[in-house]
């Protein structure tokens, strides 16, 4: 059996040698049939030279992709499982955050459990604010109530996969990927388990509230259409009420000569409908955006060099 663990990188100089000596001495037995495969993703300090001394020292199978800038998670995640040769892939973050030995409980429970062809671990306390944890609670529910897929509340991109199961992830074309509802999409048996998040080696989270939020908007955007028809409904809304308002006021002028509101009531109207146009818009310029970068048919990501155990190669 050949484990590959996919490790997406950027900026993470000081944990490249920590986090791969932890990981071998966690996998222990495993680890002559293990390879690493770190993704540097653009990283702006010295995570490339890092992963050139690990390769040049490393005694099991290392392998570095870098990318000629960042293009992102999701594209070091592509990356890394393209790259990827084992009948197992784990993916798991640089940071020390997510102990490798949650690997090895991982591949226990995909082995013994039947048809099981993932395991998915999710946080089972959050050490985050509760403003940030009502927002996401929130995000949960919404794209689970407007999407086909179903989406676990705090399953992170830390998993192990099967080979079928990645090769099914692999076969999906889209340039704008977002994993988690990928990984849902696709199908197949996946368990979910439970694990501690533990502090950071070294180095500061790359994500922030207004990332998130980002992230969370391309969720919905790539797995739901239901957006568009709220717009839409939101406009039929909008002039069946607008009828009704005007034949309230004509009725209230004929019958009752009573004067109409001037300059406050146009002014809130046409606030009002002005956001609500630009909301609708925003709603279609989202599925717009998606659409214009799907058909440019640009790479997910390029890659700049790549180094190998005790060799090195520039990608070409």
């Amino acid at each position: 059996m050949l484990l590959s663990v996919v490790i997406p990188c950027y900026n993470e100089e000081e944990n490249i040698r920590p986090f791969y000596d932890k990981t071998v001495a966690t996998l222990k037995d495993l680890v002559a049939d293990t390879e690493f495969i770190f993704i540097d993703d653009g990283s702006r300090d010295g995570t490339a030279a890092a992963l050139r001394q690990l390769c040049a020292e490393a005694t099991h199978t290392v392998r570095a992709i870098r990318f000629s800038r960042n293009f992102g998670k999701e594209a070091g995640i592509l990356a890394g499982l393209e790259a990827s040769h084992g009948d197992y892939v784990a993916i798991i973050d640089a940071d020390l955050q997510q102990n490798p030995k949650y690997i090895l409980d991982m591949l226990d429970i995909i082995k013994h459990t039947p048809d099981c062809d993932g395991v998915a671990a999710y946080q089972a306390q959050r050490n985050e604010s509760k403003l940030l944890s009502f927002f996401k609670s929130c995000f949960y529910k919404l794209i689970n109530k407007i999407t086909q897929v179903e989406f676990r509340r705090s399953a992170s991109d830390f998993r192990v996969l099967s080979r079928k199961m990645v090769d099914a992830v692999l076969a999906m074309p889209e340039k704008c990927r977002f994993s988690k509802g990928i990984f849902s999409w696709v199908g197949f048996h996946v368990e979910y388990m439970p694990y501690e998040v533990e502090a950071r080696h070294a180095g500061t989270t790359k994500w922030s509230f207004w990332k998130l939020t980002a992230y969370a908007i391309d969720g919905i955007v790539s797995f739901s259409d239901k957006p568009l028809i709220i717009s839409s409904v939101l406009g039929i809304l909008l002039f069946l009420l607008s009828i009704l308002l005007m034949l309230v006021v004509v009725i209230k002028t004929l019958l009752f000569g009573d004067p109409v509101a001037g300059f406050p009531t146009l002014a809130s109207l046409i606030l009002l409908l002005s956001g609500i146009q630009l909301f609708c818009l925003g709603i279609v310029g989202e599925y717009l955006a998606k659409t214009y970068a799907e058909a440019k048919g640009r790479p997910v990501y390029i890659i700049k060099d790549t180094f190998e155990s005790n060799k090195e190669e520039a990608a070409e």
